[in-house]
């Protein structure tokens, strides 16, 4: 029942976005998408038959999972998720009713600080790779999001989220940082109270807090698009992976079902929340095989299969329109020599944990290998020993494995692709923490949480203080915030169409956010029987024969053609 509703639920969102534009349509994306997307040779006809393809499948899965569900097992199985569902939110609304008064206050004091902080960023960091997605991408048609896939687009889930937004309110934070903003909290909040449930308030609050406190965490809570879903799902994966470690009596179908439903959501965020799978994965199958359960080893590889097939029926209109390649061989994800990889790896390791300060991360594995030592010993009170060993194999797991699969694969990981294992290293640190507040006694614990708590605001400070750092670097590289005197500039002028040989996305980004009622015709590329009135190059390049100088900065030059 699980896969056919996948499997239903999958084609019919797919079927529903092909049903948003006709195959004639489709087939002008072609001509309307110059920037880099080299499209599929698919006509109209192929088009038409991938949506019939979908609508069939959906049909006939929803119709195969009524009738099992009709069935006397099949409603004890719905009716035992239902209470393992209802289950694990009373498990997450206990953790934070179960809270002390004063710890109710400092965790809201927390998630408050937070948020500010990342709204504070959300409004003053410039447009960046957001601002070519909300351009290209999140003002198009659903199909366009969800079927060009252009590096710009390579997080459909989050454009699709954010095209939702537009629809409400066209303005560029409204579309693109708030939902960021929300997700980042929410995400958050179901980290605090997920660990809270298996740890303790201190170990959830400091793991939470460093982690949010990171200057990649606020950038991509600001900026980020996808990484924080990623985040945020990590989180259900992380916790359905703990759901089916413990001993029979667990909630195994309603872990499952949400690693699966996880899953999907996930790779059609970013493809690269594979690396995350194949640690929950790997992890599941590495417990079977020593707890001698080798046949569960088919069950297992059946719902990481189920997963990918889900993923892949969402993104069969990208794959009919832009193709497997564009997904899965894009330059990010492009295997290298042995040499050339080997040979990337300090650059790749130094932006990688550039802002999570490199000797911290390794003091704190080391750390911890000890304290994994003491708890395996029984050297820890219960208290500490339990989320030791429950939380800290599985953390230490997740942060390790992506750097094997990339050496292995030969792959250069983005930094940014590798985000979310910050908060296992921080999970890590607050188990440290709460071993320390243990080993001080009674009476230090108050100055040595006093002195963590300095800690962390010098952590947030210093962040800030590189993200500003970061931010003027590239303002001066990426010149956005030249965009805008250009914009206003030619909102001055007469009316006219416009052609763009010099970063097309910036000036029709500005365009769209700075002077949105206007009805601009802003184009990649000359169209025959199309009269410019302005033409935008490269500084100090030359105009055309007959044009004026009209504007220059540093950004782009504008002739005047009549």
């Amino acid at each position: 029942m699980l896969g056919l509703l996948l499997l239903a639920g999958c084609a019919g969102y797919a079927a529903l976005v092909l049903q948003t534009a006709s195959g004639p349509v489709a087939v002008g994306l072609r001509q309307r998408y110059p920037y880099e997307w080299a499209a599929r040779a698919y006509s109209a006809a192929d088009y038409e038959a991938l949506r019939w393809l979908l609508r069939g499948l959906a049909a006939g899965a929803a119709v195969a999972a009524g009738w099992l569900a009709a069935t006397r097992r099949g409603r004890a199985e719905v009716r035992a998720l239902g209470q393992e569902v209802a289950g694990a939110g009373r498990g997450l609304g206990a953790g934070w009713r179960t809270l002390a008064p004063a710890q109710r206050r400092w965790a809201s004091v927390g998630l408050l600080g937070l948020t500010a902080l990342r709204l504070y960023w959300s409004a003053v960091a410039q447009p960046y790779d957001d601002a070519t997605s909300y351009e290209l991408f999140v003002r198009e048609p659903l199909l366009a999001v969800s079927a060009v896939y252009a590096l710009p687009n390579n997080h459909v889930l989050s454009n699709t989220l954010s095209w939702g937004f537009y629809q409400v309110h066209p303005g560029f934070w409204w579309a693109m940082r708030l939902p960021v903003l929300l997700t980042s909290a929410v995400a958050t909040g179901f980290w605090f109270l997920g660990l809270r449930r298996r740890s303790g308030f201190e170990v959830a609050g400091w793991a939470v807090l460093w982690f949010g406190m990171l200057g990649q965490s606020l950038h991509y809570a600001a900026t980020g698009r996808g990484y924080w879903l990623l985040v945020g799902l990590g989180g259900v994966g992380f916790f359905a992976l703990l759901e089916l470690a413990r001993p029979a009596g667990g909630r195994a179908r309603a872990a499952w079902a949400a690693l699966v439903l996880s899953g999907v959501l996930g790779l059609y965020t970013v493809p690269t929340h594979a690396l995350l799978l194949a640690s929950v994965y790997s992890w599941l199958a590495w417990r079977a095989v020593r707890a001698g359960r080798a046949r569960q080893l088919l069950f297992i590889g059946g719902m990481g299969g189920l997963t990918l097939l889900g993923a892949a029926v969402l993104y069969a209109p990208l794959l009919l329109l832009s193709g497997p390649a564009a997904l899965l061989h894009n330059p990010y994800v492009q295997a290298l020599s042995v040499a050339e990889f080997w040979h990337l790896v300090p650059e790749g390791l130094r932006e990688t944990h550039h802002l999570l300060m490199a000797p911290l991360v390794l003091a704190v594995l080391g750390g911890f290998g000890y304290l994994w030592r003491l708890g395996r010993a029984g050297r820890l009170p219960a208290g500490l020993r339990r989320p030791v060993v429950v939380l800290g194999g599985p953390s230490v797991w997740f942060f390790v494995l992506p750097y094997v699969l990339a050496a292995a694969l030969r792959l250069p990981l983005p930094e940014r692709t590798l985000f979310y294992k910050a908060q296992y290293v921080a999970l890590l640190a607050a188990l440290l923490a709460a071993w320390g507040g243990w080993r001080v006694g009674p009476r230090a614990r108050r100055p040595l949480r006093c002195a963590l708590l300095a800690g962390t605001l010098l952590l947030a400070g210093s962040q800030l203080w590189q993200l500003q750092r970061q931010e003027a670097l590239w303002q001066r590289g990426w010149g956005w915030q030249l965009g805008a005197p250009l914009i206003d500039w030619l909102a001055a002028q007469p009316p006219g169409a416009v052609l763009v040989a010099r970063q097309p996305e910036v000036v029709r980004f500005y365009a769209h956010t700075r002077q949105r009622h206007r009805a601009w015709q802003i184009e990649y590329a000359a169209r025959p029987g199309v009269r410019y009135r302005y033409l935008i190059v490269q500084p100090g390049a030359p105009g055309p024969p007959g044009g004026k100088l009209a504007f220059r900065n540093a950004l782009a030059a504008v002739f005047v053609l009549y």
